[in-house]
């Protein structure tokens, strides 16, 4: 492995967790004297595959665009730091809280900062707003304006419950005594389970970026049983006779909900999440051998995928668009739209709920019409797409899914809907 020396010590950038499956912090190393060793997250964070253990950088990956600026950061950070050391006596070459000051300095964390105390508030709220304003990134590590507001969400929920339960919460009293009491809390303003367990989520997320930092040295958080609280949510699909009575369903008396019904159907018949089936555009159509298709670069999986046309999408464009795609509509006006349209398209089959809300659990009757969500339409999608006996590989390409556990999971087959499947097999002919 390539390392930077000095006179004093090895400086190396490595990953902290080189098997992780995951992305993992970039982490500045500096070892001096006997054993002694500093260790710093540089703030940045990449995928296993996309680090140069060799050269600790960033590798040449075509999906990431930035990849010259976290590496001219990281070589910024090397010569600054041992260029800081040149100008140190001996002694203080040795002493770990003065090298942890150049680091600072470096990273631009002032002295004065460093020596008083980080609250966990301070913490939680500077992480926000320096993710706000982030503009050098490695790979998905940049927050995307829904996670953003996710914390926000949830720091907001700790002060609420700081405030009062006068817990003086910091991080030295974040236990499973806190825990409890906090999912406690969430539970008596009636909110659902999965709603309580996206709230311990982001603020184990929060805990381990203060740990990384070194801001936090509790990790009583780790306890196993400090975790992420869920429960399986009703999930719905719609047959190819309901996405029919959309399709043909006139809505030229309310544009909006046209849009949001196009838009939707798109979805339906590319497969992709919302976030990139809304806001599709001419540039995410390409020619192969006379085949036009969609070309969409997916955000979650970070992968590019090639989706051909439907017949439906193309007569969606030319009928109602001049032939290009609907204009990006906000996914929570389509939720609020598509929940009405599916109504008028009398979509009305009763289904069962059941979701745990203040610690209890509640079943309710519904029509089927008030489950549909943007997400219905991938549902949906693999889910027919399955029943027509498209190879299951073919629609694992197109959707994203990486197993076949996974997408067996995902999708919404009765077992009596499987079974006329399987009995179409050869084996049974």
């Amino acid at each position: 492995m390539n390392t930077i020396q000095s006179t004093s010590g090895t400086v190396t950038f490595r990953l902290k967790q080189p098997n992780s499956p995951k992305e993992t912090p970039i982490i500045f190393d500096y070892s001096f004297g006997r054993g002694n060793r500093l260790k710093y997250s540089t703030g940045y964070k990449t995928k296993v595959k996309n680090w140069d253990t060799k050269n600790q950088r960033i590798r040449a990956v075509s999906t990431i665009n930035n990849r010259e600026e976290i590496n001219n950061r990281l070589k910024e950070i090397e010569l600054k730091f041992i260029k800081s050391l040149s100008g140190l006596n001996e002694n203080d070459k040795q002493n770990k809280e003065i090298l942890k000051g150049v680091y600072d300095e470096i990273m631009g964390r002032s002295s004065s900062q460093q020596q008083t105390k980080v609250s966990f508030f301070d913490y939680a709220d500077a992480f926000v707003k320096r993710h706000e304003n982030i503009s050098i990134t490695a790979d998905s590590i940049k927050l995307n304006k829904i996670t953003i507001r996710a914390y926000k969400q949830t720091i907001k929920q700790l002060k609420e419950f700081n405030t009062k339960k006068k817990y003086e919460l910091d991080f030295d009293k974040i236990d499973m005594d806190f825990y409890y009491a906090f999912v406690s809390f969430l539970e008596e303003k009636n909110l659902s389970l999965n709603t309580i367990g996206k709230h311990i989520k982001n603020l184990i997320a929060l805990l381990n970026r203060a740990t990384e930092d070194e801001i936090n040295t509790n990790l009583k958080y780790k306890h196993r049983d400090f975790k992420r609280v869920s429960e399986k949510t009703t999930s719905i699909y719609l047959t190819v006779k309901e996405i029919d009575a959309l399709y043909k369903l006139d809505l030229t008396f309310n544009r909006d909900w046209e849009r949001a019904r196009d838009i939707f159907l798109i979805g339906y018949y590319t497969g992709q999440r919302v976030s990139d089936y809304n806001g599709l555009t001419a540039k995410n159509i390409k020619k192969f051998e006379g085949q036009s298709v969609l070309e969409i670069y997916q955000k979650k999986t970070k992968k590019t995928v090639y989706i051909p046309i439907h017949p439906k999408i193309k007569e969606i464009m030319k009928s109602r668009y001049g032939g290009i795609m609907p204009e990006k509509m906000s996914d929570q006006k389509i939720n609020e739209y598509i929940k009405d349209i599916g109504r008028k398209a009398k979509i009305k089959e009763k289904i069962i709920t059941k979701r745990t809300i203040g610690g209890t659990m509640k079943e309710e009757w519904l029509p089927k019409h008030k489950l549909i969500g943007t997400h219905t339409a991938r549902r949906s999608f693999c889910t027919n797409a399955y029943l027509s006996k498209m190879p299951i590989i073919d629609i694992m390409a197109l959707s994203g899914h990486t197993t076949e556990k996974e997408f067996y999971n995902y999708i919404k087959v009765t077992p009596q809907e499987r079974a006329v499947k399987i009995a179409d097999s050869v084996f049974f002919k």
